[in-house]
């Protein structure tokens, strides 16, 4: 069965049956598919939307009602391609501009409207904001609660008139130390003899000297193009466009947090068979203020994306084009099983790309922790995810929390401000004594970890972690056990400030694979400082096989035991470093158990001595590098005993994100066990379905 939908040449009198007799809205192509449904047909449905702007005023949802018979689809599928293709719009156009003063103009919006992000020509417009780039710094903690204000130095912060529902600060809270997580607070008072700022309500996290923050949402600071302030109290619009004259650019607000949404009525009434596919669907909105994750558990108030799944199986979006949310670009929340998330560009996202969102421990009317793993089994597959956390600091291209089993596979993630990829669970630790009235024990406590079993295979991530600190390209932090990390290209990225990894098997990830990657060009930047290539906690890690080439790093691999959380039995196994770590293994805490296995490496670190730094050494603290020999003699001689420092014979082919690395047939690696890295078939595929020049594979 066919169905023709066209905002052009439609009329939902039709009865949408041919191209010529298309219905006008996709709500009316949605009941008329429903109808059918209904009246139990079984067969694949096909809903063509031709070319043009479909703005919709609310969300178009699809429930259990629209699902597709067993074994069949119900697919909602662009007429064409690229920019003659549908687009599926969150907002609306704003007209009616008038000159405010020389750059500026101004909108009256109608009662109850408000605007937390905007959009022109295709571009986000920023709140107006103090300093333009970058952020100011805090002086020091403000009196009382330190979580609840701050001091700033008086030239920082230009003069603004401030009231009520104002200004507020985007900062990332943590001692000045942590540079985790952003929130966005509402200032209650600003003092500016003083220097001093409060927030109406506290922060998670205690602030001090050293915390990065900016001022934000005053006319006073609107002063160049692409900035925008909305008056809450008088429902005025002021905007600084980008181009002129105004009435010609199309200046967008959105009107809803999620676009489309597939959501069914429970678990037990899942929306299934349900098929996006090659649609553009672009403007979602954002929200007055932010608050970071309790636990990792990102709140109810941030899981949108301008495609939302929950209680979904079996559905797809498929080679569809999601760009300009204010949240996420595509969230899978709750219970969410086989479905299929492929062959798109997702860019401009103001939080993550993809979010899968599971279930938190002890969350929800279930009556054990295995009835509550219900996020799983998903593909997020061949997917361009870029230039995301446009307005909230810690994003991710990818991440997945309490969801297991899923394959993530031939990904291209680049411009995010934290992760590429991140896995996210719940330590032992941090958990509360009992779940579902089961006490919690370490031998049990993996059950309540369902981030488990995941394969993280054939993505290739470069240029993220931009803004924050103590992260990863690919991070891992309470996740469940199982996980692999195989065959993925991490290249071109680098630490701009303070610290940070490659991949980082952060607090409680344990008995992960780590094997088969390829890590080239990493690089420290400014203040700055890439730490460790493989930085490895947790329990039975066994990191094999992987390629290291040029990464200006401390070390090459590097552990850690800390948070009262076990880091022991890790195995480094058969890797290749090449120039890669001024040492080639640093241990934080050293403990006798903290290797399982370590042997058969192959190190090339030039000219440069090959030492460890981490064991006791004359500091009595570890920090002075030992010698490779006297590394070699410990424990009787139990690790790297056959490791070489050698040539490995490394073939070079191409240049930039492209690059290809080989050995040598006669390379000395092969006789150590190293198994050739095929990386051909690493990122995106051939079948990716937007054209080669918007993919900027190259760095």
């Amino acid at each position: 069965m066919e169905l023709f939908v066209s905002v052009k040449n439609g009329a939902d009198a039709n009865a949408g049956a041919t191209a010529e007799a298309a219905v006008r809205t996709l709500e009316r192509a949605r009941e008329l598919v429903r109808m059918k449904l209904a009246e139990g047909y079984k067969q694949d449905i096909t809903v063509w939307i031709s070319g043009g702007r479909y703005e919709l005023t609310e969300p178009l949802r699809f429930d259990e009602g629209d699902s597709a018979p067993e074994g069949y689809s119900v697919t909602y599928r662009s007429a064409a391609q690229g920019e003659e293709g549908a687009t599926i719009s969150g907002g609306s156009a704003i007209t009616g501009w008038e000159p405010y003063d020389a750059n500026i103009y101004r909108v009256r919006l109608n009662e109850g409207c408000a605007i937390h992000t905007l959009y022109e020509n295709g571009e986000r417009a920023l709140t107006a904001r103090s300093p333009k780039q970058g952020y100011h710094v805090v002086a020091g903690k403000g009196d009382g609660d330190s979580r609840s204000g701050f001091r700033f130095l008086k030239d920082d912060i230009p003069l603004f008139e401030h009231h009520a529902g104002g200004a507020q600060v985007h900062i990332w809270p943590g001692e000045g130390e942590w540079n985790w997580f952003t929130e966005t607070k509402t200032i209650d008072r600003i003092n500016w003899e003083e220097g001093f700022i409060s927030f109406k309500e506290p922060a998670p996290w205690g602030i001090d000297q050293g915390s990065r923050y900016r001022v934000q949402g005053a006319l006073s600071v609107l002063t160049e193009p692409g900035e925008f302030y909305f008056d809450a109290s008088g429902g005025e619009l002021y905007y600084y466009p980008r181009q002129l004259p105004i009435e010609e650019q199309v200046i967008v607000a959105p009107a809803m947090n999620r676009v489309i949404e597939l959501v069914g009525g429970s678990h037990d009434k899942p929306v299934k068979g349900i098929v996006l596919e090659g649609l553009t669907v672009e403007c979602s909105d954002y929200a007055r203020e932010y608050r970071m994750p309790d636990s990792n558990c990102e709140r109810a108030e941030s899981r949108h994306g301008l495609v939302y799944l929950e209680n979904a199986c079996g559905s797809s979006v498929r080679g569809c084009h999601l760009r300009n949310s204010g949240f996420s670009g595509i969230v899978l929340n709750g219970y969410c099983q086989g479905n299929e998330i492929s062959g798109n560009l997702i860019e401009h996202t103001g939080y993550n790309g993809i979010y899968v969102i599971g279930i938190a421990p002890g969350e929800g009317d279930y009556a054990s922790a295995e009835q509550a793993d219900v996020s799983k089994g998903n593909l997020i597959s061949n997917n361009l995810i870029r230039f995301g956390g446009e307005l909230v600091g810690h994003s991710s291209g990818i991440q997945l929390y309490q969801s297991g089993s899923n394959e993530v596979s031939h990904n291209e993630i680049h411009g995010m401000p934290r992760y590429g990829i991140s896995l996210k669970g719940l330590r032992q630790g941090a958990m509360e004594s009992s779940y579902y009235g089961t006490e919690v024990t370490w031998e049990n406590h993996w059950d309540f970890t369902h981030t488990r079993n995941n394969l993280i295979t054939r993505n290739n991530i470069w240029d993220v972690m931009k803004d924050s600190q103590d992260g990863g390209m690919l991070e891992s932090w309470g996740a469940g056990t199982g996980n692999r990390i195989i065959a993925n290209r991490f290249h071109h990225s680098g630490i701009y400030f303070s610290f940070g990894f490659c991949i980082y098997l952060d607090d409680a990830s344990d008995y992960y694979q780590v094997s088969h990657n390829v890590i080239h060009d990493l690089y420290s930047a400014g203040s700055g400082v890439l730490w460790f290539v493989i930085f490895s906690k947790g329990i039975g890690n066994r990191i094999e096989n992987n390629l290291l080439v040029r990464n200006d790093a401390r070390a090459a691999f590097g552990t850690q035991e800390m948070a009262g959380e076990a880091n022991r039995d890790v195995t480094i196994l058969r890797n290749v470093a090449v120039n890669s770590g001024d040492q080639l293994y640093h241990f934080v805490n050293w403990k006798d158990d903290r290797l399982q296995e370590a042997d058969f490496n192959l190190y090339a670190n030039g000219a440069k001595e090959l030492t460890v730094s981490g064991i006791y050494g004359d500091d009595k603290r570890g920090l002075v590098p030992i010698p490779w020999e006297a590394w070699r003699q410990m424990m009787d001689g139990k690790f790297d005993a056959h490791t070489l420092n050698s040539d490995p014979m490394l073939i070079t082919e191409g240049e930039g994100g492209s690059v290809q690395f080989s050995l040598d047939p006669g390379s000395p690696a092969y006789g150590l066990g190293w198994e050739a890295i095929d990386m051909s078939g690493m990122g995106l595929k051939e079948s990716f379905p937007f054209p080669r020049e918007w993919r900027l594979r190259d760095c």
